[in-house]
């Protein structure tokens, strides 16, 4: 993983408006007009529910710029998951759908999903 964070966090339950909140303010300093905004952090959301419900708990959400691209990283401890087109069910199948891209790595560690979006030129 590289790139400089542009937002580090840790969340639970309890923190997903303020994850909501700091996913769209982050989005907004790298140049993304509101309706791609509203679309990471409802992604972003999804991701984090996903994290709580079946990873623990909570997770952790790591937002940085790699070649151009802002990504959204969301990983948890949980048991991991199978990567099948199932996998692509309600929370992951809308957040690849307003999202330029999606990488998922699971394991025994837990899993490990990121989102893409590419910011327009400025």
């Amino acid at each position: 993983m590289s790139g400089v964070a542009l937002l580090q966090m840790h969340f639970t339950l309890a923190d997903l408006p303020r994850l909501r909140l700091r996913v769209g303010d982050t989005a907004r300093l790298v140049g993304l007009d509101e309706g791609r905004c509203e679309e990471l952090v409802l992604a972003a959301y999804e991701l984090a529910c996903n994290a709580i419900l079946h990873g623990g708990g909570g997770g952790n959400l790591r937002m940085y710029r790699m070649g151009g691209v802002l990504r959204c990283q969301v990983s948890d401890d949980g048991p991991g998951f199978a990567c099948t087109a199932e996998s692509f069910g309600d929370g992951l199948g809308l957040a690849r759908q307003l999202t330029d891209g999606i990488e998922i790595h699971s394991g025994a560690a837990g899993g490990v999903v990121t989102l893409m979006v590419v910011p327009p030129l400025k």
